[in-house]
């Protein structure tokens, strides 16, 4: 694979950014984050994953190294015991609101940058090749408008061997490309043998972003380590005015309130800010339709 172009030097100059973003459908940033605050939310996951015994018995938790035999899939109950846990750690969110992100999307959508509440969390096992992120486009999922953005941050240093992210750049300029039903995350996949776009993928070390338009078409890299997790983060983001579909202010996968998550937490200080910034929300079963009638074929 062709390595991912790098843009921190666009990083002070809006237009430029803008108009690389609206070539490639994505923007990668060298060390964007401080490693630390990274740590510190991966040693919150890793601490619930221990006391669930998913990591292996007298391994440093840091390591994170997979208890043997192990394999916990999303979507299955035994995920979720985990996954509800992971859901609502503060930090977990607070994340997402970081300085340097929140700059990169007010410049690139030229108005303040609304964050997407439903944030997510990837906890990728070992020797389950076949449940590797599909190809895929992130809209079909999120709906609302189509200029949403995500970023993908592994919470460490994420070599491709690991399963870090691969993107088809270009791709979001072709519409809704036809999709079929597939295993790993979101279950459902494009097929992109005849696609006219070339996989683009680098190793990840910690603090490294990328961000990406909600119809550029990506997936995970399968994790072909012999015994380690790979864990990383998804967040959305959009400009304020855009419309939004009410799902996606809600948490990841619906199963608890944000009144359960936020039970915890020590300030409220990213608790409901979006209330008040969400007057263009979406009727789901609009928009659901609308894309619907898009998806079995693709739009230019």
């Amino acid at each position: 694979m062709e390595p991912f172009s790098i843009a921190n030097d666009l990083m002070h100059q809006p237009q430029k950014l803008r108009d690389k973003a609206r070539a490639e459908g994505y923007l990668f940033f060298r060390e964007l984050i401080d490693p630390a605050e990274l740590a510190n939310v991966r040693a919150q996951i890793l601490a619930i994953c221990e006391d669930h015994r998913w990591l292996k018995s007298g391994t440093d938790p840091a390591d994170g190294i997979a208890a043997n035999g192990v394999a916990h899939i999303e979507g299955q109950p035994t995920f979720f015991d985990v996954y509800e846990k992971v859901l609502a750690l503060e930090d977990f969110h607070a994340l997402a609101h970081t300085p340097k992100l929140i700059g990169i999307f007010d410049a690139l959508f030229g108005e303040p940058t609304l964050v997407h509440p439903r944030t997510i969390a990837r906890i990728i096992f070992p020797k389950v090749v076949q449940y590797s992120t599909p190809a895929h486009q992130d809209f079909i999922h999120i709906r609302g408008t189509e200029e949403t953005w995500t970023a993908w941050i592994p919470l460490s240093d994420c070599p491709q061997t690991l399963g870090s992210l691969a993107v088809l750049p270009g791709s979001h300029t072709s519409g809704i490309f036809p999709t079929r039903d597939a295993l790993g995350a979101g279950g459902k996949g494009i097929d992109t043998d005849t696609l006219p776009y070339t996989w683009t993928a680098s190793d990840f070390e910690a603090g490294d972003v990328i961000v990406f338009h909600s119809l550029l078409v990506h997936k995970g890299l399968p994790n072909l380590t012999e015994d380690r997790l790979r864990i990383s983060v998804d967040y959305r983001f959009q400009g304020q005015s855009q419309p939004i579909d009410p799902a996606s202010l809600e948490p990841h996968h619906g199963r608890n309130t944000w009144d359960a998550l936020y039970a915890g937490w020590k300030s409220d200080r990213h608790q409901y800010y979006w209330k008040q910034r969400t007057q263009n929300a979406c009727d789901r079963d609009a928009k659901e339709t609308a894309a619907g009638s898009n998806t079995n074929s693709a739009r230019s």
